[in-house]
């Protein structure tokens, strides 16, 4: 055993040494937590004109949380591959050797309750790219804000019937490079570690536009007419805004145990958990900021080449400063999510298995984002859509459809894609994955 856990050591220390080269880029002063918050400058929304405070303020501006809170959450469900190995094997007394037990590879987001075997060694690498689309059904390619001026005149004035209506872009991309092993603490009980490596972008784009509801009624050669521009002295009522940032390395590193309760003839009852840790860089997107918990209970059922099972889950997470206030540095409450899934994973030959799972969680009281028609300031009828914040909960659902195939011994080659089946929570429509694993 010991030399199986000094073999373990060394193989993890080479992953992370290959990973954090594969991983490495030039510095970047700028934190991703902070790029859309500070899309227009740290000072908000603000005109060029010395003789007016032409200030705007904006909800989403001000209360960015919910869009920060909502990667966090997305982080803390970020799928790994299951460190469970294709190749599980039971011990014959009689002949004094160990029997491969299943006839299948097994799932390959998902667990299944079989161990991998007293004293078994595995370990894999797998990589996954997301792109996220829209966030509570809202395209993050098409983000209405409206910024209303700040109440520094008399409120009867008409400086503050203008508004500036903006339509933003936001574009998120997180790579994970996972590395992952288990060992067979007893023909029962599994221990598991999966270290992920992420790379992560952050690109804003925001077209702002005056609209002059209050001002554009002034005569012409008022000389307030004109207070409101993005250059002084000039008509300019459009300016573009640009931010973006990038950074990589150690994710969130999770800790599994896995231990087979009760076995029948054909099924089995496992009892797992994983504890995560928060060892990525929350500012950066690379990890939650807060520690987690799930217990989760696992049930499988083999028939020949035919293995389905489902696994049901509580996620605890605890306090992060992306579920707060990133600029006072307040933390918050990270939401918590029910977990379920089903699936199945059948051997079709002796080196090819196919698999497929239902994937779905209700994620607890977390922040929401909406659209909603704003009217703007001082009563004017004009209105245009802006986003809106609430608390709620809601379900998210996929399916991951893909296969493992062994082109020699107990290498493995894993394919496998993600589908999004509905909307709630910051989303992609698909990800894809590629792995590749071997058992000792």
């Amino acid at each position: 055993m010991l030399m199986v856990l000094g073999r373990l050591a060394a193989i993890l220390g080479l992953a992370l040494a290959n990973c954090s080269m594969l991983f490495a880029q030039g510095a970047n002063d700028s934190k991703l937590a902070f790029v859309v918050p500070n899309l227009f400058g740290p000072n908000g929304l603000r005109l060029d004109n010395p003789d007016h405070d032409a200030h705007f303020d904006s909800s989403f501006q001000a209360n960015f949380g919910p869009f920060n809170s909502a990667l966090a959450t997305q982080l803390t469900s970020l799928p790994i591959p299951s460190p469970a190995s294709g190749f599980t094997y039971t011990f014959d007394g009689a002949l004094g050797v160990y029997n491969r037990s299943a006839q299948s590879f097994g799932p390959i987001l998902t667990e299944r309750a079989e161990t991998i075997g007293k004293d078994r060694f595995y370990f894999g690498f797998s990589f996954q790219h997301f792109s996220f689309q829209d966030i509570d059904d809202v395209s993050l390619g098409n983000i209405p804000v409206v910024f209303t001026h700040s109440p520094t005149v008399d409120p009867a004035s008409v400086f503050l019937r203008d508004v500036i209506s903006t339509q933003n872009l936001v574009d998120v991309q997180i790579g994970q490079l996972a590395t992952f092993f288990t060992y067979g603490l007893t023909d029962r009980v599994d221990v598991s570690v999966a270290v992920p490596f992420l790379s992560a972008t952050v690109d804003a784009v925001s077209v702002a536009t005056i609209q002059r509801l209050g001002t554009g009624l002034l005569p012409q050669g008022d000389p307030n007419r004109l207070a409101h521009t993005f250059r002084f002295g000039q008509d300019v009522a459009e300016q573009r805004y640009f931010n973006a940032g990038s950074a990589s390395g150690l994710g969130d590193i999770t800790i599994r145990l896995k231990g087979t309760a009760t076995k029948w003839e054909k099924a089995a009852l496992a009892l797992a958990a994983d504890v995560r840790l928060p060892t990525g860089d929350e500012f950066d997107f690379l990890g939650t900021g807060a520690p987690g918990f799930k217990p989760f209970v696992i049930l499988s059922y083999a028939h020949s080449r035919f293995s389905p099972h489902v696994n049901v889950g509580y996620q605890f997470n605890g306090n992060s400063l992306l579920a707060g206030n990133l600029q006072a540095g307040e933390k918050g409450d990270l939401a918590d999510q029910f977990l379920y899934s089903a699936g199945v994973d059948i051997g079709v030959t002796e080196k090819f298995t196919l698999a497929a799972d239902f994937l779905g969680q209700r994620v607890i009281d977390a922040p929401r984002v909406g659209r909603t028609p704003a009217v703007s300031a001082a009563g004017v009828p004009t209105t245009f859509d802006t986003l809106v914040f609430t608390d709620g909960s809601f379900n998210t659902w996929d399916a991951a459809f893909g296969f493992k195939v062994s082109p020699a011994g107990t290498l493995l080659v894993t394919f496998n894609v993600i589908v999004k089946l509905n909307s709630g929570g910051l989303r992609g429509r698909v990800a894809p994955l590629v792995g590749l694993s071997y058992t000792p």
